[in-house]
């Protein structure tokens, strides 16, 4: 992506803290977060929209996401995209996860270890690493949870639950962060709740709709987008909060 993206994101990011709520406030699904879920949705939102209206000379995006212009970016063979056990998406009786192959641009829902669901995926405009700061355009690496999901102007979001302990202990080490914000970063994974949103580790890390896979390039600030009815159905199929153990019901993995 070109050198200008990368220098607005500061300032897109400032706007939306700015402006936040300033848009109707979506209808809540779960609320299960430190933040206010009107927050973090709608700064996510402005953030989005206003990073996919860049328009550079490689690719030519639309208003609902970045579908590519080129035909030089370098695809990886999907495997066939669809449900592949449709009727474990609804009655799935083991452990629930949502796994993201970042280099492979693909999510799966995994019902135990039987694949449900397989989808492609767009990333941030920056996606390959873990994401190390705000505005670095990165997609992160770990395992995460989803600690809120609601209808927005990406038609379905599922806020992940970024920075988690790790991030929070690499920051420290790294003096991005203060022991304060590594106490509440740890606390909030701890209690299957929202991190704090408004630290240099980066922010509002979601898995929307808008558009992703093969006929799109890599068009977030960070985010995972997928095609519509693919975000229906990981909607539907996540299950929200932790047992009573601290486990979350659905588990995160984000792979390289």
């Amino acid at each position: 992506m070109s050198t200008p993206t990368c220098t607005l994101v500061p300032t897109l990011l400032a706007l939306a803290t700015a402006i936040g709520c300033g848009g109707p406030a979506p209808r809540a699904i779960e609320a299960n977060a430190a933040q206010p879920v009107s927050t973090v949705a709608s700064a996510v939102d402005r953030i989005e929209t206003l990073g996919t209206a860049r328009i550079d000379e490689d690719t030519k995006t639309d208003e609902v996401g970045a579908k590519t212009g080129t035909a030089e970016l370098d695809k990886p063979t999907e495997q066939p995209l669809a449900p592949v056990q449709p009727e474990l998406l609804d009655r799935c009786s083991e452990a629930r996860t949502i796994v993201i192959y970042k280099a492979a641009r693909r999510l799966e829902l995994r019902c135990g270890e039987t694949v449900a669901g397989r989808y492609g995926v767009s990333l941030g405009f920056a996606p390959e690493g873990h994401k190390h700061h705000e505005g670095d355009g990165r997609t992160p690496e770990g395992e995460y949870f989803i600690s809120t999901k609601y209808h927005s102007k990406f038609h379905r979001s599922l806020q992940v639950a970024y920075p988690n302990a790790v991030d929070a202990d690499r920051g420290l080490r790294d003096g991005q962060i203060g022991p304060a914000q590594h106490r509440a970063i740890v606390g909030a994974f701890k209690g299957c709740r929202t991190p704090p949103q408004n630290t240099a580790l980066g922010s509002y890390i979601q898995v929307h709709g808008g558009g992703g896979g093969r006929d799109y390039s890599d068009w977030t600030l960070g985010c995972v987008a997928l095609e519509n009815d693919a975000i229906e159905q990981a909607f539907a199929f996540h299950r929200p909060g932790c047992s009573p153990d601290g486990h979350p019901r659905t588990v995160l993995q984000i792979l390289p």
